[in-house]
């Protein structure tokens, strides 16, 4: 029989808590800044094709190019989010809170 016990009001329990919710609020609060900039941008990039002030060419080229330098980043990122918690319920509590009410 497997009892379990509830959690006792340590110092170092409560860290283990809110460290990773704290986090996750940050991460979530980021998230959606970059998804508000990036959804503008791409209005604004739509907006400019329609009125006939660029043309696609003008934006796929970059793009591409983006995405092809892109990927040296990828241990970089790898590196970083290898920080993250993102297995602790408190962590991805704290990014979904961050990222609808951030």
């Amino acid at each position: 029989m497997v009892t379990l016990l509830p959690p006792d009001g340590s110092t170092t329990f409560l860290a283990a808590l809110l460290v990773p919710l704290i986090l996750g609020f940050l991460v979530g609060t980021i998230a959606k800044g970059i998804f508000k900039v990036a959804v503008a941008a791409g209005v604004l990039v739509l907006l400019l094709i329609v009125l006939g002030m660029i043309s696609p060419q003008q934006i796929i080229g970059p793009v591409v190019s983006l995405f092809r330098t892109g990927s040296t980043y990828t241990d970089k990122v790898r590196q970083i989010a290898g920080y993250l918690p993102y297995s602790s319920l408190t962590f991805i509590v704290g990014l979904v809170v961050g990222f609808f009410k951030g």
